[in-house]
């Protein structure tokens, strides 16, 4: 065979390859496949729908979301959300969550996507009855959180929508802490500080990157302490607290008592509770149980903001067990924040 023959084929394969690439990054390019990554922030949702059929429900959904989550006197809204019609498309599924709203038997554009991306697996039905759902991950990007809600009836959707509202801001945060625990994670852990925790405090915590162990304190007699771990540029940070407790002695419904308990527990920070905002109390799922939470406002010394405790009770090391999340961030969100250090605290297993 010649030289000739040889280099011409090469030729031809080098165009054929070239061909073939530029026909996979015209696919790539195109409207359904999905990019690189998401974008922006936890806190950002895309609702995603066909506007002539669903807009008052698509706008009840908005209202629902963007709740304010209570940090203090400077309102905020724990989740910021963006509507699309169909035909904006592009635009939306570059968000960390996307909503694709719809009918589950309709003909419009977003009920035949939400049909299509199922591929035939079933729906969930919230409390409401009226609404139905599906979660998946990374439809149009990566690291992506997609929730597919669907209904039979416009009346009675946009009726759900208002009676679901804390359900669907749940399955959201749920996920956007899962997410933010793992970019954490990703970046490095602080095996050093988490061997401290087990060995002085009895319990585990991850420190993941950017936190650190900031001390371990008991009180003189030992049947109560604390353990910090905190991260700066805002302050924010998850503070343990346990007190040795017969397991018989737990009442989880005498909030007057977890509250003196509470204000104990705050003089090892030097912290009061800030009374005069208000305090807030409520069953909260934690590590796959219900338990009483506590919100409030906090101060110490110049510094102060929002606090969230939650009280569990672990019979085997017979603790009964704080679980602190705070920031301080004045004059700023501080959503983003606290969503941070409650995944920090989700890591919390009460025994070494």
């Amino acid at each position: 065979m010649s030289t000739a023959s040889t280099a011409d084929r090469l030729r031809r394969s080098a165009f054929a390859t070239v061909g073939f690439l530029g026909l996979a990054l015209l696919s790539a390019c195109s409207s359904d496949a999905p990019i690189l990554n998401a974008v922006g922030s936890y806190s950002d949702v895309a609702v995603l729908t066909d506007l002539e059929l669903f807009n008052p429900i698509a706008f009840q959904l908005k209202k629902v979301l963007e709740v304010d989550p209570g940090y203090g006197l400077r309102p905020e809204k724990m989740l910021k959300v963006d509507i699309f019609d169909m035909s904006k498309k592009k635009r939306a599924r570059v968000y960390k969550n996307v909503i694709v709203l719809g009918y589950r038997r309709g003909r419009d554009p977003a009920s035949k996507e939400i049909r299509r991306r199922l591929g035939g697996q079933g729906m969930k039905v919230l409390p409401s009855r009226g609404l139905f759902f599906s979660v998946k991950k990374d439809i149009y990007a990566g690291n992506q959180n997609v929730l597919f809600l669907a209904g039979e009836d416009r009346n009675a959707m946009q009726s759900a929508v208002l009676q679901d509202g804390a359900a669907l801001r749940g399955q959201i945060e749920v996920r956007n802490r899962e997410r933010v625990l793992e970019y954490l994670i990703s970046q490095g852990r602080d095996v050093d500080g988490e061997r401290q925790l087990r060995e002085q405090a009895g319990f585990r915590l991850t420190i993941p990157y950017g936190y650190r162990l900031n001390g371990v304190k008991t009180s003189r007699d030992g049947t109560m302490g604390m353990a910090e771990v905190v991260a700066n540029r805002p302050t924010r940070s998850v503070v343990v607290f346990w007190k040795d407790m017969d397991p018989a002695d737990w009442d989880p419904e005498d909030e007057e008592g977890l509250l003196r308990l509470r204000r104990q527990w705050g003089v090892f920070l030097d912290e009061t509770l800030q009374e005069d905002f208000g305090l807030r109390w409520e069953l909260e799922v934690f590590r796959g149980e219900e338990w009483p939470k506590l919100q409030g406002m906090y101060r110490t010394g110049d510094y102060g903001g929002p606090f969230q405790t939650v009280f569990l009770m672990d019979i085997e090391s017979r603790r009964l067990y704080g679980i602190n999340w705070l920031c301080y961030f004045p004059g700023n969100d501080k959503h983003s924040f606290m969503r941070e250090a409650r995944a920090v605290a989700e890591t919390f297993v009460p025994r070494p």
